[in-house]
């Protein structure tokens, strides 16, 4: 599509008041006026090209000092409190404002030659200036939307319904032009310095195993093709239109088959080298067997074993553990003066991977970090994976994970006096849907809950920073998508979702205060993404942001950690207003400039790491 510019609103010029009223302390200010002198120069000179693509950034950069000029007034009333200051209107006034810092050097560099400056003369300098364009093209008509968004939010929620601002928007992604222009040179300019050149090369990764996870080239296995890699290292630009080229064709099948290259061959191995060194790295197979469990009020439930799509097959655990501890699995008959006593608590994992990808063994970096920190076991579900076995089946496995690991504590070096659930993202929202089957059914509830970067609302809903992955180089908004149909599965048969009494065998009657199973009405998806999927739109086992306050005051104490410049911000800021308004005890903690998945870049970045040290102090909290 022609990313010709395009005509929004009439600017307010005398709306815009510049930082203690200097123009030369606005950036904005500063590179309007930049893009002017060029524009000057290159106008005498007759130089229609490099006119053009200035003219065009003066009028984008122009749009948006007047749409974040209208939204800053918004801001704060969105923040979790006063200590934590975050929500996506916040991030893309950020966003925008990093954007022309960043661009006004590139500016003044064209400025300084621009009486010699052209396209041949200067190829890097005019190839990131086009970029430029594209990217504030976009970032001006999100922040025109937001403007919308804001104006008719009554009730302080972050989340819209606007279709027809969604439309607008996702047809935006669709837009080659906007995809190339945030994955050439500029690739996670948005980002800390440290993880940008890691971001480069994974998108070097991508082009290069794109050009061969369709054959049976032996590289599909190691991801890199050096001769690919090497070239789209120095070839930005070609490396952006061949991720452009995936990301608007087959996104599932080939993000799916990216993120397993690290459950394989060289990459596998690896993974269990790095970081640090642990007593137990197991793999635990449990037989799908009925689970009894006693309820609070003493009653006798049996869990079934996971059934759906699939069949009955084992459900698979990770056992991590810093130090051996006596009885756990792996530990022998004997006993040893290394061993330890069993620990008290024992956290239950489950992993991230857009429902459709990685095991616990890609989460491998942090999951070691957290055992030693903790000085606790850690049991790591290994769910089933999408579009193979959709909705409720990985919600099943990690609850049936939950509850045998309680039964079978002993064998994991735990008492399971206190017990904590942790997942990111996809995982994250597994073990929020975990916590409230155990509040609905009165069994036991995990004693605390951390939960990073976790999606809250699988509907095609719309918030400030859900918009974020149209301009994310890693979840980019075509693979999002991608991911929730295959979850949500187009197979989809909504008598599965009759939760919690079809994980039960007999007839579950409901204990007083507790909720009935759901009555969910279903929704035909009309975005072509999701085209064909019967979407459950009141199932708060899917989207647990919905939930009723009965079952949310009874949540155990949370802790939530996300990034600003994540996808899935606004659900973690929505969901730990939801717990704090129901009397749970709720920490929110929001790292600035990495991306989703930060938890994964913690031995390649500083900022992340401290992610990740962040996760591993609230763990500490939770321990008695």
């Amino acid at each position: 599509m022609s990313d010709a510019p395009i005509k929004f609103i009439e600017f307010d010029e005398e709306f815009h008041r510049c930082p203690n009223a200097d123009v030369a302390a606005c950036e904005l200010c500063k590179l309007i006026n930049t893009f002017s002198l060029l524009g000057r120069t290159f106008r005498l000179r007759n130089s229609i090209e490099c006119l053009k693509v200035v003219e065009d950034c003066q009028y984008y950069v122009r749009g948006m000092r007047t749409a974040v000029d209208k939204l800053m007034p918004h801001l704060s009333k969105f923040d979790f409190n006063e200590l934590v200051k975050s929500n996506g209107y916040r991030t893309f006034v950020l966003l925008a404002r990093c954007g022309v810092q960043k661009c006004l050097y590139v500016a003044e560099e064209i400025n300084d030659c621009s009486r010699i400056y052209s396209p041949s003369s200067h190829p890097i300098l005019h190839e990131k200036l086009v970029d430029w364009s594209r990217i504030f093209r976009l970032m001006l008509v999100v922040i025109l939307c937001l403007n919308e968004f804001v104006q008719g939010t009554t009730n302080d929620s972050l989340f819209s319904s606007n279709r027809e601002a969604l439309d607008k928007l996702i047809s935006m992604s669709k837009e080659r032009v906007n995809v190339v222009g945030f994955q050439g040179r500029l690739l996670g300019f948005q980002f800390c310095k440290s993880v940008r050149g890691p971001l480069s090369v994974v998108g070097c990764l991508m082009a290069a195993f794109s050009k061969v996870f369709n054959t049976n080239s032996i590289f599909k296995h190691t991801i890199i093709s050096p001769r690919d890699f090497v070239y789209y290292w120095r070839n930005p630009k070609d490396r952006a239109e061949r991720i452009a080229e995936m990301c608007l064709g087959d996104p599932l099948t080939f993000f799916k088959e990216f993120w397993l290259v690290q459950e394989k061959g060289l990459v596998r191995i690896l993974s269990n080298c790095v970081g640090e060194p642990v007593e137990s790295n197991l793999e635990i197979s449990v037989p799908p067997t009925k689970l009894h469990v006693e309820t609070k009020s003493r009653k006798q439930l049996t869990i079934l074993p996971p059934n759906e799509y699939v069949g009955k097959r084992p459900v698979m655990l990770r056992l991590v553990s810093h130090k051996l501890r006596y009885g756990s699995a792996g530990s022998g008959n004997g006993l040893s003066a290394s061993m330890e006593e069993m620990s008290n608590t024992l956290i239950i994992h489950c992993h991230g991977g857009g429902f459709v990808a990685q095991s616990s063994n890609s989460h491998l970096v942090y999951l070691k970090s957290w055992a030693k920190s903790a000085g606790a076991p850690i049991v790591s579900v290994d769910y089933s994976l999408a579009p193979e076995a959709p909705y409720p089946r990985a919600l099943h496995e990690a609850f049936y994970g939950y509850l045998w690991s309680i039964q079978n504590a002993h064998l994991l070096g735990s008492t399971a006096e206190n017990v904590i659930v942790a997942g990111d993202s996809a995982g994250g929202l597994l073990l929020t849907g975990v916590i409230l089957l155990c509040i609905e059914l009165n069994i036991r509830v995990p004693d605390a809950a951390l939960l990073v970067y976790t999606p809250q609302l699988l509907e095609p809903a719309i918030s400030p920073a859900r918009l974020l992955s149209l301009c994310d180089p890693l979840i980019p908004y075509p693979a999002l998508a991608a991911c929730l149909g295959a979850y949500l599965g187009k197979t989809f048969d909504p008598s599965l979702a009759n939760l919690p009494g079809s994980f039960v065998e007999g007839v579950w009657e409901p204990e007083v205060e507790n909720v009935e199973n759901c009555s969910r009405k279903f929704m035909t998806v009309t975005l072509e993404e999701l085209d064909g999927v019967n979407l459950p739109h009141d199932d708060w086992h899917l989207s647990p942001l919905i939930a009723p306050d009965i079952l949310l005051a009874k949540f155990p104490r949370t802790a939530i950690v996300t990034s600003n410049l994540d996808p899935c911000m606004d659900d973690c800021v929505e969901f730990a207003k939801r717990l704090r308004d129901a009397g749970v005890h709720t920490t929110l903690d929001v790292i600035s400039s990495v991306p989703h998945g930060f938890l994964n870049f913690g031995k390649i970045s500083e900022e992340c790491y401290q992610g990740i040290e962040s996760c591993a102090r609230r763990l500490k909290e939770f321990l008695k």
